[in-house]
């Protein structure tokens, strides 16, 4: 059966012109004439029996129609276009892939790896997007993501990447003496990760404590200027122990109190369920995973 669409030219003539508002830039964009531009957009209006310009001098306007259509049909044209891009990229082992990470994750984690697999496979270039919370990811910029969190994640395929563990740190000098209850830190300034509020939370119940009142310190939206504020000696944090491991080893950040935590949410590598099977990304998840340790039997499995 015929599908009852218009042609992909009405579609790409149409949306250059609406992001651009101008008929000959578009035309210019697509190297066609403006004649021709108009054309096809006349051809559009009549197939959806719309207007969908007002058209004033040299600059024209999206009408109600034509701002529905480019709402609904923009996504469309970037799905379709990341589906090209798929198959003409299915068996080539080369080229560039994005990997969406955390930027302090990235910086202190990722990053060593990265040189890492440069030179394991010098064909492929790695380039890093970078989000603040995972509502932030998007599957049409990221091959890979690396998340934080529990599933699911509707949308990609879900691979256990590695677990996390949370520690509370200082710096050197910042406590006079060893403190003996955990509580017991609350009594200092409290540093706390404004996206992830619950930490001392979660550390103090992997004790059977519980928070005696409300915390109220300052709140830093990155890790990276979190940790900064830990070794000027500004306050306490609860962070995880993957992100102040170098601090750790070169002395610029003590450990608060023995007791280390293990949440049960982790970290996860996402897949865009679009981008399953495409050889060199299903070569880098491979990378990703084989060296990790695998999830806690009491985890359940997710992901293919």
């Amino acid at each position: 059966m015929r599908r009852r669409i218009p042609s992909i030219t009405a579609l790409l003539c149409f949306e250059a012109a609406a992001r651009t508002e101008n008929f000959a830039r578009a035309a210019e964009e697509l190297n066609i004439t403006q004649s021709a531009l108009s054309r096809q957009i006349q051809g559009l209006e009549g197939f959806v029996k719309q207007l969908l310009f007002t058209r004033a001098k040299q600059r024209v306007t999206l009408t109600a129609a034509g701002k529905t259509l480019i709402a609904e049909l923009s996504p469309q044209l970037e799905i379709l276009e990341a589906t090209f891009l798929k198959i003409k990229s299915h068996d080539n082992l080369d080229g560039a892939l994005n990997v969406g990470v955390y930027p302090t994750l990235g910086s202190r984690w990722l990053m060593p790896k990265i040189m890492q697999l440069s030179q394991q496979q010098p064909g492929l270039t790695l380039n890093t997007i970078t989000y603040l919370s995972n509502t932030e990811v998007d599957p049409i910029l990221v091959d890979l993501a690396i998340v934080q969190g529990d599933p699911p994640w509707n949308g990609y395929r879900v691979d256990y990447l590695m677990g996390e563990t949370l520690v509370a740190v200082a710096a050197p000098g910042f406590l006079e003496s060893t403190v003996d209850q955990p509580t017991d830190l609350l009594n200092f300034r409290i540093l706390q990760h404004s996206t992830r509020p619950e930490t001392w939370n979660i550390w103090l119940a992997d004790q059977n404590r519980s928070l005696p009142h409300r915390i109220i310190g300052p709140m830093f939206s990155q890790f990276e200027m979190l940790i900064d504020a830990v070794k000027g000696g500004h306050g306490l944090a609860i962070l995880p122990r993957v992100l102040v491991e170098r601090d750790l080893s070169d002395g610029t950040v003590v450990i608060a109190h023995p007791h280390e935590a293990i949440p049960q949410s982790a970290y996860y590598l996402l897949t865009p369920d679009m981008k399953v099977g495409v050889q060199k990304i299903e070569r880098l998840r491979k990378w990703f995973l084989e060296p990790q340790t695998k999830p806690p039997s009491s985890r359940p499995q997710v992901g293919t």
